[in-house]
């Protein structure tokens, strides 16, 4: 059975992916999903409503996910860091790399417009940074990880490199330069092995 309500909500994030959320037109993409804005209004009051699902109920889940796994009693947490950024890295492809991270675009359009956005973007971030930190601080703790490592900085930091990363990669329409990036990154942080 079709869920209406996530249906909706999956055909604007495609729609937003492609548009931007100040770009995106829910009339035109309910239109062509052959629903009527009854149906629509039943399930959202208005496109603000919408965005905030999406950022909640698509985006919020997707980047918090990535991270969870990180502290594994078999490997290394550099190396659990590693495999997360190569997974999120194949997410993208030369054929969609020009649309950047989407959690990236609303931060950049939204979050100085909408208090709603701002609060809920920084909580993903947050939310992502606690878990690296987290697996950081364990790291320091059993040993593997240099002890003079901060872990929030350096959580913050591999947040920023990721997100710079998908920057590089949008502006140069170049998934090379993007996994480029990802690859320095790495490099990066098997500095902090112990």
């Amino acid at each position: 059975m079709l869920d209406t309500r996530s249906e909706i909500l999956k055909k604007n994030y495609e729609a937003m992916r492609l548009h931007g959320f100040q770009g995106l037109r829910t009339d035109k993409v309910i239109a062509q999903m052959g629903i009527t804005k009854g149906a629509f209004y039943h399930y959202f009051k208005d496109k603000l409503n919408v965005g905030y699902a999406i950022v909640d109920e698509l985006i919020a889940p997707h980047y918090t996910k990535a991270w969870v796994n990180l502290i594994q009693e078999d490997k290394h947490i550099i190396d659990a860091i590693t495999d997360t950024l190569n997974i999120i890295a194949s997410y993208s492809t030369q054929a969609t790399i020009h649309l950047g991270c989407p959690l990236n675009n609303l931060i950049q359009e939204m979050s100085p417009l909408d208090e709603g956005f701002s609060k809920r973007l920084s909580a993903i971030l947050d939310s992502e940074r606690k878990l690296i930190q987290a697996a950081l601080k364990s790291g320091i703790e059993n040993k593997t990880i240099k002890p003079e490592t901060d872990p929030d900085a350096l959580a913050y930091f591999i947040l920023a490199s990721l997100e710079g990363s998908y920057t590089i990669g949008k502006s140069f329409n170049s998934y090379a330069k993007f996994k480029s990036c990802v690859r320095q990154l790495i490099q990066i942080l098997n500095f902090y092995k112990q």
